[in-house]
């Protein structure tokens, strides 16, 4: 599970992935850059359980809207990533 927002102003996006690795550890995998630029960041933090990473999402969601970050309609397909 996946979401991925965009900040039209700044020309800035942001994306976030809710997997679990071959040993059962959830990993929560944050990408962020610029929308015409090939400079970014990438983040893996472990999790402890899904209910951790979905409370995480939903933390990581809200902060991206207080700094105008729009979610991108509909979720693209995790498989083109």
């Amino acid at each position: 599970m996946g979401q991925r927002w965009i900040n039209p102003e700044k020309a800035r996006y942001y994306r976030v992935v809710l997997e679990q690795d071959l040993f059962g550890v959830w990993n929560l995998i944050a990408c962020w850059g610029g929308l015409h630029s090939r400079r970014g960041g990438m983040r893996v933090t472990a999790l402890a359980s899904l209910d951790a990473g979905v409370a995480a999402l939903d933390g990581i969601a809200k902060r991206r809207r207080q700094r105008g970050y729009v979610p991108m309609l509909p979720p693209p397909d995790p498989s083109a990533w």
